[in-house]
C-alpha cells in the first residue's frame, strides 16, 4: 500500500514545479511613469505602478487575468494584450485577499509591455 501511495505521488505533478519555476521581471519607465512587474511560481506580481491612475493597479497586487485570459507569467498578460484591439483591458487582480475586476486603459498597458522591436544592426565596417 506504501508503495502505491509513493509511486502515486511521484507521478502527479508538483506545485512547486509549475511554470518552469523561473522568474520573469520588467521594468518600465517613461518620464515620470513607471511600471514593474515580476513573475514566480506562476503568479504575475506588481512591483510599481506610478502613477496609480494611469496603469489602474497598485504595488503588491497579483494579475490573474486579463479579459478571458490566465495570467501566470508576464508573457501571457503581454500576448493578451497584443492580440486584443479593445482600448479597453479587463484585470481580474487579487489585493489584500480579496479578488475583484478593474478596467484598464490597454494602450497604456500594451506601450510599456510589448517591446518596440529591435533595432537595426550597425553597417559594416568600411573597407580598407
Amino acid at each position: 500500500m506504501r508503495a502505491r501511495w509513493l509511486l502515486l505521488m511521484m507521478l502527479l505533478p508538483l506545485p512547486a514545479l509549475a511554470g518552469g519555476g523561473s522568474s520573469q521581471t520588467l521594468e518600465w519607465r517613461q518620464n515620470d511613469a513607471r511600471l514593474a512587474l515580476r513573475s514566480t511560481e506562476g503568479q504575475v506580481r506588481v512591483d510599481a505602478a506610478i502613477p496609480e491612475a494611469r496603469f489602474g493597479v497598485r504595488s503588491g497586487d497579483r494579475i490573474l487575468r486579463v479579459d478571458d485570459t490566465a495570467v501566470r507569467r508576464i508573457e501571457h498578460l503581454a500576448d493578451a494584450l497584443r492580440h486584443s484591439n479593445a482600448s479597453t483591458a479587463y484585470l481580474l487582480l487579487r489585493r489584500d485577499r480579496r479578488e475583484f475586476t478593474v478596467s484598464v486603459d490597454a494602450a497604456a498597458w500594451r506601450l510599456a509591455l510589448v517591446a518596440p522591436p529591435p533595432p537595426a544592426p550597425p553597417p559594416p565596417p568600411p573597407r580598407r
